[in-house]
């Protein structure tokens, strides 16, 4: 039995920001170039999609927010389009701005829809699992009492192979994000963490190029494992740990997606119990660095250019953190005027879910949603500087005296044309 020190939750009031710990980060998956620089921190985007990548039909976002309570009102509607339409609607305002005053009303209208996602079909399924993500993201612990039925269902869809394998996906990813940010239930944590470890070590992943999503989701749901387990009591821990060699054969797995998830998964491990216990090192841990010195040098021909260069360069920095031979680089993020450091791979990784959930709405959701820039430590939502502040006020003027001015005349000279 391995003895922990208590490890706070980010994102929660008692959280740890780890300030102080060696970092790492995985592979980003795209917009990061194959370089053999040795420095120790680099600037990078995660793939952030443009928002009308996901907008479909939608026209204009504006109407979009005009039409939040209506389309509320539309994703509860009878006839199946329209409900599907409404939650759409309601889910792409959700994720490109932050709106507290329409949560804090409707959330718990909200949160009633989205517990009836077990008795629905996978595609309005799909809908309300990434609606109850999207509500969390902008509540925070406010909906800690609501969520255990919408958790049970995600769990019992994850674990259900009939379902749609991209309805399990999103079930993981935003299982993991209301456990992060919401739940503080150990028997629910430990119960989520078990639904996302069935899901990654049951599912059967092919060579095919057309299986990306059974691989999509044994990635996901790696990932929702790591995140679950930074709050999990220490019976899920252990068994945690025990899993570590059955997550080293995933770095044999055909698709790159897998290979590269375990091996973010096994960094993660590393720093999860070098935090617990400063010194441990893997049982295994010359065998897991061979494997992953194969990986870096793969001359395959099986494989692209591109998942080889990929492959690369995330391993090679793996392989340093795991060997304790170089700190890894830490991963800047631009958010406006302030710098997003993801410095550890929980971090790292939540970030990455956060992206699968928010997609091109991440930018200004950091900006200016306060639970995300709590769980992301940066600060209260900054306010608007005085020199932009000034500036739209002498715009305003600019435009707007002179034209009063001008109806004034207008207006007294047809007055006297009156008279």
């Amino acid at each position: 039995m391995f003895l922990f020190q208590k490890i706070q939750k980010m994102g929660k009031s008692n959280r740890n920001k780890n300030k102080d710990k060696d970092p790492y980060v995985g592979p980003a998956k795209s917009g990061r170039e194959d370089s053999d620089s040795d420095d120790s921190e680099s600037s990078a985007f995660t793939y952030n999609e443009d928002m009308q990548s996901i907008m479909g039909d939608v026209e204009d976002m504006n109407d979009i927010y005009d039409q939040l309570v209506d389309n509320m009102e539309r994703a509860q509607d009878k006839n199946l389009t329209i409900r599907h339409d409404g939650l759409h609607r309601v889910n792409l305002a959700l994720r490109a701005k932050a709106v507290p005053e329409f949560i804090n009303k409707y959330k718990e209208t909200l949160m009633t829809m989205v517990s009836k996602m077990g008795n629905k079909q996978d595609t309005e399924a799909q809908l309300l699992a990434t609606l109850v993500g999207l509500v969390a993201v902008q509540t925070g612990e406010e909906i800690s009492d609501l969520i255990d039925e919408p958790m049970a269902h995600m769990r019992t869809i994850l674990m259900d192979s009939s379902r749609c394998v991209f309805l399990r996906t999103v079930c993981a990813n935003s299982l993991a994000i209301v456990n992060r940010i919401c739940c503080s239930e150990d028997d629910d944590v430990s119960a989520n963490a078990k639904a996302c470890r069935f899901a990654w070590s049951n599912t059967k992943v092919s060579g095919s190029s057309n299986d990306v999503g059974h691989a999509k989701l044994v990635a996901t749901s790696l990932a929702a494992w790591c995140i679950i387990t930074l709050d999990a009591d220490l019976n899920t821990i252990n068994e945690a740990v025990a899993d570590q060699p059955k997550i080293v054969t995933l770095l044999a797995s055909s698709q790159l997606e897998v290979r590269l998830a375990a091996a973010e998964t096994l960094a993660f491990l590393h720093e999860f119990m070098q935090d617990a216990r400063p010194g441990y090192r893997f049982p295994n841990k010359e065998h897991v660095l061979e494997l992953l010195r194969k990986m870096m040098n793969d001359s395959s021909k099986k494989k692209t250019k591109k998942d080889k260069r990929a492959q690369r360069y995330a391993v090679r920095d793996i392989i340093s953190f795991i060997a304790d031979e170089d700190d890894a680089p830490v991963v800047c993020v631009k958010i406006g005027q302030q710098t997003l450091s993801l410095d550890s791979c929980g971090i790292k990784i939540f970030y990455d879910m956060t992206c699968d959930l928010l997609h091109g709405g991440l930018a200004l959701q950091l900006m200016h949603n306060e639970v995300l820039r709590d769980v992301f430590d940066l600060g209260a939502v900054p306010l608007a500087p005085e020199s932009s502040v000034n500036k739209q006020m002498r715009v305003s003027c600019y435009f707007f005296f002179p034209r009063l001015r001008y109806i004034f005349l207008i207006f007294t000279a047809c007055c006297s044309r009156c008279r």
